[in-house]
């Protein structure tokens, strides 16, 4: 209880200086947080619109003919996974590359899964290892790190329980790992069940912004380039080089990217993809995004004292600091939109008249212009969503655009924020029932 108590001491001395100045000194108060906000997002709207001029263009698309065939070992984390036999086979048998080249190692940590990991190990002796962990710290990355160890692959595939990837995946992978000379390879991940709920649609319109334009922007920049959850690949001794993945983590794909790119390893986005599913109900979708929201701050606060140093800023480059800054700050960057959209309207009540005059004689308007730097956030939604074929009505997904952004997106980042200072780490599991993944793999009854 101490130590919580003296985590939340900065923040509750922040807030109540904050009250303090909003009733004693309100103008100075709004003058120093519009001339921040205003810097903030100027910075923000302006690389964000270079990532949309770079990231529209087309990935790197590796031939599917690598010049040879390294083995693959693809990790699988499962917790209470009842698509566990699916993913194997769809990797064994779906997925084209030599059958003696493919290795799959199951982590499990249930009895169920035990079960079904096991007799697919007896089913494709040599190609399925089973790792059965008890009584150990349940959180994806540990589960990766006990997988790498029993893996025995040139390159390492992480993968979640749901996913199917393209027939062609690994041939390009590879190809771009051997053939083009990078250390780490993300594919794009496309949501599979984007009709199963206005959720799943803001998801997957979501995701092709995100992958699509903003990571393959960054990418073909060369600057730091996070990884998602899965869909990542590695050769082994570049992920033996940074230390593998960080166990206490909750955002473990994004802060083993960091490390990569600190120690100068080229990551890449390619022209491939690996499809999945999205929580279908706002309960399942907080929790995951709460889980990303805290695992991006834990980052900001591992690696916030080590980028601030003289001697990191110009190994990295000043462009390369801002790029992991503007990165990690994006949980507090989607509650800073709220407050400047208050802040605007307030602006305007003064200035016509609603409202006594505190800011609006003080606080010029051209302060509030960088807001609308928010529609390059809200375009590059639309042009991803074109961009990877997701079907998506103007009139009527626009609004559920806006809520999603600028009310659940707030909400989760609160939340994180909350768990951050409160709670020791813990991993909030999301489900997998694989209603939309039915389809591409014939399923057995």
């Amino acid at each position: 209880m101490l130590s919580i108590r003296l985590r939340l001491l900065p923040l509750a001395v922040v807030i109540v200086t904050l009250l303090l100045a909003s009733v004693y000194f309100p103008a100075p108060l709004f003058i120093a947080t519009s001339y921040s906000m205003t810097v903030l997002y100027t910075i923000w709207g302006a690389y964000h619109l270079l990532l949309v001029l770079i990231g529209v263009k087309k990935p790197l698309d590796p031939p599917p003919k690598p010049s040879r065939y390294p083995k693959i070992s693809v990790i699988i984390p499962a917790r209470d996974e009842p698509l566990l036999g699916r993913v194997i086979e769809t990797v064994l048998k779906h997925v084209e590359y030599p059958d003696n080249m493919k290795e799959v190692i199951i982590v499990t940590d249930d009895p169920h899964g035990e079960r079904v990991a096991f007799w697919y190990q007896q089913k494709f002796h040599g190609n399925v290892k089973l790792l059965a962990r008890r009584e150990l710290f349940p959180t994806k990355p540990s589960a990766l790190n006990d997988g790498f160890y029993l893996s025995s692959g040139e390159i390492v595939a992480i993968m979640d329980v749901e996913d199917i990837p393209d027939r062609d995946t690994f041939l390009k992978v590879v190809s771009a790992l051997v053939d083009y000379g990078y250390d780490a390879v993300q594919v794009i991940l496309r949501i599979v069940n984007e009709d199963d709920s206005w959720i799943t649609k803001m998801f997957a319109v979501e995701y092709a912004a995100w992958f699509r334009v903003w990571i393959n922007g960054r990418s073909k920049l060369g600057h730091y380039t996070p990884l998602g959850g899965t869909g990542n690949y590695f050769k082994r001794s570049s992920a033996m080089l940074v230390g593998m993945w960080d166990s206490l983590n909750l955002a473990e794909d994004a802060e083993v990217a960091a490390r990569m790119h600190i120690a100068g390893k080229r990551t890449v986005l390619i022209n491939a993809r690996h499809w999945e599913e999205a929580p279908v109900d706002f309960r399942s979708w907080l929790r995951q995004r709460t889980r990303w929201y805290r695992g991006w701050l834990q980052i900001l606060w591992k690696y916030g004292g080590m980028l601030r140093r003289l001697r990191m800023i110009r190994k990295l480059g000043i462009i390369n600091f801002l790029t992991f800054l503007l990165m990690f700050l994006n949980p507090l960057i989607v509650v800073f939109n709220i407050m400047l959209y208050w802040m605007t309207l307030l602006w305007l009540l003064e200035y016509f008249g609603f409202l006594p005059k505190v800011i609006s004689d003080v606080v010029p308007v051209f302060m509030f212009l960088p807001a609308l730097l928010n529609i390059v956030y809200y375009s590059t939604w639309i042009i991803g969503a074109k961009l990877e074929r997701v079907r998506i009505g103007k009139l009527r997904n626009i609004p559920q655009i806006l809520l999603y952004v600028n009310v659940m997106l707030p909400v989760a980042a609160l939340r994180a924020l909350y768990q951050a200072l409160t709670k020791p780490v813990f991993w909030e599991k999301t489900t997998h029932p694989g209603r939309g993944v039915k389809g591409f793999v014939k399923e057995k009854h």
